[in-house]
């Protein structure tokens, strides 16, 4: 009966290391060997292991897999749109963007610094020369075929119509200022004796009878009166807005044929360009520079733009995704490791499933070698 019971556990125990063994060295033929072996030019089975021998499948079907199943755009969307996210990163987007906004360094050396612009002062003077050149530039061919009435604003063109008739009467109370002075007087004089001087005997004969200065005197007074009567004014004013109405009707093309466009467009680009604080601002400090806004910017634009930036990277995944050809680059990763990488990898995750594996191996066949020994008992 005992060397039974002896023939019975030995089996089991042959069975239990047998199972055991065998299961072990399936798993270690997976990685191993990393090489395929030869014995003369005979390669032997089964090297390498399985993993190393279809490596490249491997890669290809990681990529795959990571792309399908794993790292999806559906997925993905579903995070971005999870309210706990966003608020995260919101709140990470505030965190970081008051860290860069409470900086003392000076708004020039940040440009340095970052862009690597050697003077920033001078850089931004130039682009915003270009622009704004550009702009004009564009502007005005835009104009050209239009006239001017088109271009004015109606409040400006309002303006200069109720302006007509002040201007009217300012220019009537220069000249009757400038006749009236002594200088006036003179060059009226002057321009009388010119004007007899031309009409020969006819000149002479009124020299005959008025002294130059008694002519003037009497010329004067009238030329004066005449130009405070109001059909002077009316006359004025009715010249003025003929020429007002003539230059409404303008086009701009004709102003250009008149002045050098090129160089108008120069100097009312230089003049703004002059008019901007860019030497100041550049010897601010960051915080300085944003203190007014800097509430404003870190709790009202920066949700903002997390969240428009939120919905684009949403609306916009699968096609960035395509673009990126995460497959590729899953399986480039994959095909750099070494072979020892990926069994690390796999056992590292696996490792205690790998165990039980090997143990109910032993386990089957301690079983196995229990029911052979039961079977050659009873054989026996």
């Amino acid at each position: 009966m005992s060397s039974i019971i002896i023939t019975i556990l030995f089996m089991i125990a042959i069975g239990a290391v047998i199972g055991g063994f065998t299961n072990s060295l399936a798993i270690k033929m997976l990685f191993r060997p990393y090489e395929a072996r030869h014995i003369g030019k005979w390669k032997v089975p089964f090297t390498p292991g399985l993993i190393p021998k279809r490596r490249d499948e491997l890669a290809v079907q990681l990529g795959k897999m990571v792309v399908e199943h794993l790292l999806t755009a559906e997925g993905i969307q579903q995070k971005m749109n999870d309210p706990v996210f966003k608020r995260t990163m919101i709140e990470y987007a505030q965190k970081e963007v008051l860290k860069l906004l409470e900086t003392d360094e000076k708004i020039e050396d940040l440009l340095k610094r970052g862009l690597h612009l050697e003077n920033p002062e001078q850089e931004i003077r130039l682009k915003a020369s270009t622009y704004l050149t550009k702009k004009i530039e564009t502007k005005l061919v835009s104009l050209k075929s239009k006239e001017l009435t088109e271009v004015l604003p109606e409040k400006t063109q309002e303006r200069i119509d109720g302006a007509i008739e002040p201007i009217a009467d300012l220019i009537l109370t220069k000249i009757s200022d400038y006749i009236a002075s002594s200088e006036g007087k003179n060059k009226l004089s002057v321009m009388i004796d010119r004007y007899l001087a031309d009409r020969g005997t006819l000149g002479s004969m009124i020299n005959m009878f008025f002294t130059n200065t008694r002519l003037v005197d009497k010329v004067q007074p009238e030329l004066l009166r005449l130009l405070k009567q109001k059909d002077i004014q009316n006359v004025i004013i009715t010249m003025l807005e003929k020429e007002w109405q003539s230059l409404k009707e303008t086009k701009l093309e004709t102003f250009e044929e008149k002045f050098d466009s090129e160089e108008l467009v120069q100097g009312i680009t230089n003049l703004i360009v002059d008019e901007l604080p860019i030497q100041h601002v550049m010897n601010l400090s960051l915080s300085e520079a944003v203190e007014p806004y800097k509430q404003r910017i870190v709790e009202d634009f920066v949700p903002r733009i997390v969240d428009a930036a939120g919905q684009y990277l949403s609306q916009n995944l699968q096609p960035l995704m395509e673009q990126l050809h995460l497959a590729d680059v899953v399986k480039s990763q994959v095909e750099t490791f070494s072979v020892g990488r990926l069994e690390e990898m796999v056992l590292s995750i696996s490792r205690r499933e790998f165990k039980m594996i090997t143990y109910l191996g032993a386990v089957l066949g301690g079983l196995i070698g229990l029911i052979q020994g039961i079977i050659i008992t009873l054989m026996g």
